[in-house]
């Protein structure tokens, strides 16, 4: 038979008889009378969350992300005697940092201030929410992204015409969730939310501002972004993969213009150093601001762009040719260098530099005669594979 007994806020289940009759169980983890106190977390909910967790198959996901050895147990059940228990999840495992992992994780799926905040027109929010619901399920699940749609005050019948109106939705989840989610809800989200914009494509409302960060948006699902968008690295998502795809970001904002032309500067962190890894950085300059979803490699797409590296670049006209030059990563930087690239007046060449910590002067990697057009901005995406 079964005796069930609380402990530490969690059900120990006592299995006798049998082959298991010395068996015991905390939150189904294996635990004994003389094994230490297992690490646990306790993340109390609101009734609005526990019933959110139950649908689209959150629950099942967090179980399924959490890491091996860590049980997640939700506690929503209301007894006669106390019904103002509240509901609360319950993580056990056997390892501190991989429950914190797991933890981390559900905090990300159930803070609404930690999601990424997308822009969609409200005939794609009535899509997504028509027919039940299903297609936003099959957002969620396909993505790995907990999907919550923020609704704005409902417009004066002045407003009612424009066609800028728009809805927020929050992408709650890890990065590489997020961006799997910007894809999907690009492919499926056909309204523009300002006139001059194709589809979500909320990297647009940079067309006007000035390079301040990395795209929390307009990025590859392998792309990982930290420091409110200042520092951009592969994520471990593509680990073991020579030649990952999925690795482009783009700059947020148009690069700073000055007499002598259009100017990108970022500083090394880190060098990748894995064995048997091919592939290398590549850089794009474009006369238009990045559009999501962004292509797996920066050789091809995107349109009116002109892109290096790896000892190759193609303008517009997508053709491919070898610029030996073009090798930013057999250029010989070390962590803490800059790496500069002016789009130079009058004639839009494209010349990449580096400066080391200690020297006081630019020294120039390569002067393409690239043709770039110098009547309007000018915006950059980085490839990072």
């Amino acid at each position: 038979g079964r005796r069930r007994r609380r402990w530490a806020g969690a059900v120990v289940v006592v299995v006798r008889g049998g082959a298991m009759a010395s068996g015991r169980c905390v939150a189904g983890i294996p635990w004994e009378q003389d094994s230490q106190r297992l690490p646990q977390a306790v993340l109390r909910l609101s009734r609005e969350d526990a019933w959110h967790l139950h649908g689209t198959g959150r629950l099942e996901r967090l179980k399924e992300q959490a890491p091996k050895g860590v049980h997640v147990q939700l506690v929503d059940q209301v007894s006669r005697a106390d019904v103002s228990l509240q509901p609360c999840l319950i993580i056990t495992g056997v390892n501190k940092d991989a429950v914190q992992a797991a933890h981390d994780n559900v905090l990300r799926m159930m803070t609404k201030e930690r999601g990424l905040a997308v822009a969609v027109h409200p005939h794609d929010i009535a899509a997504l929410r028509s027919a039940g619901c299903s297609l936003l399920e099959e957002l969620e699940h396909e993505s790995g992204c907990r999907i919550l749609i923020e609704d704005h005050a409902r417009p004066s019948h002045d407003a009612l015409a424009r066609s800028d109106r728009q809805h927020d939705v929050r992408l709650l989840g890890d990065q590489a969730a997020q961006a799997r989610a910007v894809e999907l809800l690009a492919a499926r989200c056909l309204h523009p939310v300002r006139p001059e914009e194709p589809s979500i494509n909320t990297a647009n409302r940079s067309r006007d501002a000035s390079l301040c960060a990395f795209d929390a948006v307009a990025r590859g699902p392998h792309v990982e972004v930290d420091l409110d968008g200042l520092v951009a690295r592969r994520g471990g998502t593509c680990a073991g993969d020579p030649t990952p795809g999925g690795c482009v970001v783009a700059c947020h904002g148009a690069l700073p213009a000055s007499k002598v032309g259009s100017f990108l500067c970022v500083r090394i962190r880190a060098l990748s150093r894995e064995p048997g890894l091919r592939g290398g950085t590549r850089i794009a300059i474009s006369a238009l601001p990045a559009e999501a979803p962004l292509p797996d490699t920066l050789l091809k797409q995107p349109e009116c762009s002109w892109a290096f590296g790896r000892g190759l670049a193609r303008g517009p006209d997508r053709r491919v040719f070898a610029l030996p030059e073009a090798d930013v990563d057999g250029a010989g930087l070390v962590e803490g260098d800059l790496l500069g690239v002016l789009v130079a007046k009058p004639g839009g060449n494209i010349a990449v530099m580096r400066k080391g910590p200690k020297d006081k002067g630019w020294t120039c990697l390569l002067n393409w005669e690239a043709g770039v057009p110098m009547t309007g901005p000018h915006f950059a995406l980085l490839e990072l594979s």
